[in-house]
């Protein structure tokens, strides 16, 4: 019990420089208690860092968000308050509102039904003009005569497409002769030499207008796919998470992320629905990122930089895991006229007073505790690990039932859950479903070029994209085919002419020419065939190797 004359002080010790720990670029699939740091293990430029104190006394203004913390129990559902020895702030004001959704009317130039037509818009016009002019102009800075038409680069991007699911050790193996390995389609649409000339020319910019952007040599491909995705109405639940485009080579925006499917490559924020349609995407590449600095941090200013640009209408709720999610975000989005929901990290609740993580862990499996102040709700809940959640879209908690397995009795449990986690695993998906269905049947040709993996990205993207908008085919895989295949027959052009055996195909007819097994002449019934060891005329065929002979040649042909 306090006594009247007793104060609490909650003292909190920050390093001005790690007073913001949402600037970073760690992993974000961490639950609280995995985040916190080691205390007794700060590096030397924490330890000289000026620091500053904030508390609760009669000297240092109270920061205690919240008049009240109410605790949950899975087991006994009554509600336990425990007072703060603080000054309370307002009380939460409950009718306070998101602004009604108000979905943007359809854009009336998406009418067609055609699989092909849809890819070819989601992957615009504009943006395949930029590669056909920039790609002749690099041609001819190397001295190189490259004349590409349209045809020929939709065939290129046919065949691009069709090595995602149809894949061979070496693209050249595409165009071979052998049964196991050629492609016909391939085959009958481009020369194997036109597609290596294509691919050693095709650009994106003019290499003579270099800038300091890392990612100049790929910046119309990002500007023209979200001018195009931008004209997609935005559904009302959409999801901010980074996208990782695979890449382990050498340069200076290369990221790791422990933990991730894809740990090595460039990291991609992106704004996606829960379907995984991509409506907004921005490289990530340090200073010169296209996104607008807030001030708040670089998360807050990842989800407002992405909610701009993508011109978001009020209403809109937005889901984003701990390494976005700040008070401060929550704040700024409810000003916004935006919903949010996002999971937190320990480190950014600063002297709200929630039971700590190791000790909330031990709690039985389902308990919560939540907390409401001012237009924010914040839960925190206990299943396989701490999981703590702010949201502006509820003032009330509300709790629903989830399923869990039980390890000791092998079967599965009904656990109280908070509503607003439910919602949080409904809608934050999208974005890791696109990256999914993009890793499915990615581009399998591969360049030294060191944006070459976001050139093929960019294809994958825009059929994810188109097959998400197309509601006639249920599979990825049946979809991509048809865009492929289509490609190659509208636009192909068959060689004149056959090119020449590989050394491999070669090998195999000798070596069943010479095996002394099953060969016998038969009457082909043909007087057009010539000879393949005398090259006269002849109806008699070796039945085996397929090969016109006369009787008296057969031997000689099978010996020597």
């Amino acid at each position: 019990m306090l006594q009247d004359s007793e104060t609490v002080a909650d003292i909190t010790v920050v390093p001005e420089s790690e007073m913001h720990a949402h600037d970073t670029d760690c992993d974000s699939d961490q639950s609280d208690d995995e985040a916190t740091g080691d205390h007794n293990r700060l590096p030397s430029r924490i330890l000289k860092e000026t620091r500053k104190v904030s508390g609760t006394n009669e000297n240092v203004t109270s920061q205690i968000v919240g008049p009240m913390l109410h605790k949950t129990k899975n087991q006994d559902r009554k509600f336990k308050k425990i007072k703060i020895a603080a000054k309370a702030p307002a009380q939460a004001n409950k009718k306070y509102q998101i602004p009604r959704y108000v979905p943007k009317e359809h854009d009336p130039g998406f009418t067609s039904d055609d699989p092909v037509d849809i890819f070819l818009t989601f992957y615009p016009k504009s943006l395949r003009d930029v590669t056909l002019e920039m790609s002749n102009l690099y041609a001819e800075q190397k001295g190189k005569t490259l004349n590409l038409t349209e045809d020929e680069l939709l065939t290129f991007y046919g065949i691009l497409l069709i090595s995602g699911y149809n894949t061979v050790p070496r693209r050249r193996l595409l165009w071979s002769d052998d049964c196991d390995v050629s492609n016909n389609a391939v085959k009958d649409a481009m020369r194997r030499n036109r597609f290596d000339e294509i691919m050693s020319s095709v650009h994106l910019v003019d290499n003579m207008k270099i800038t300091a952007d890392p990612f100049f040599k790929v910046r119309p491909l990002f500007k023209h796919l979200n001018d195009i995705n931008n004209t997609i109405p935005i559904a009302e639940h959409v999801a901010v998470d980074e996208m990782m485009i695979e890449y382990f080579g050498r340069h200076g925006c290369k990221q790791f992320i422990r933990g991730k499917p894809i740990r090595f490559g460039y990291k991609i924020w992106s704004l996606a629905s829960s379907s995984g349609f991509v409506h907004q995407m921005e490289p990530y590449v340090g200073s010169h990122t296209h996104l607008v600095e807030t001030g708040l941090g670089q998360g807050p200013s990842v989800v407002l930089g992405l909610a701009e640009k993508a011109e978001v209408p009020p209403g809109v709720k937005f889901y984003h895991d701990n390494l976005f999610t700040t008070l401060s975000l929550v704040d700024e989005m409810t000003l916004r006229g935006y919903g949010s929901c996002g999971t937190m990290r320990q480190t950014q609740l600063h002297n709200v007073p929630f039971t700590a993580p190791q000790t909330f862990k031990k709690t039985p499996r389902g308990d919560a505790e939540y907390l409401v102040e001012a237009e924010k709700l914040i839960v925190r809940w206990n299943d396989n690990s701490v999981v703590t959640v702010v949201l502006n879209m509820e003032r009330e908690f509300t709790e629903t039932e989830a399923k869990r397995w039980n390890k000791q009795k092998r079967t599965m449990d009904k656990v109280r859950q908070p509503k607003c986690i439910q919602d949080y695993n409904t809608h934050m998906g999208g974005v890791d479903l696109h990256d999914q269905f993009v890793s499915r049947y990615r581009v399998n040709i591969r360049s030294k070029k060191w944006w070459w993996p976001c050139f093929s990205w960019a294809l994958n993207s825009a059929m994810v994209n188109s097959w998400c908008y197309y509601s006639g085919e249920k599979d990825l895989l049946s979809f991509q085919r048809l865009v492929a295949q289509t490609l190659l027959l509208r636009h192909g052009t068959k060689p004149s002419r056959q090119g020449r055996r590989s050394s491999m195909a070669v090998a195999i007819t000798d070596a069943t020419r010479f095996d002394n097994l099953n060969h016998w002449p038969c009457n082909t019934g043909s007087r057009y065939k010539r000879c393949k060891n005398c090259g006269g005329r002849t109806s008699f065929a070796c039945g085996k190797c397929d090969v016109p002979l006369h009787v008296e040649c057969f031997k000689k042909y099978h010996t020597e």
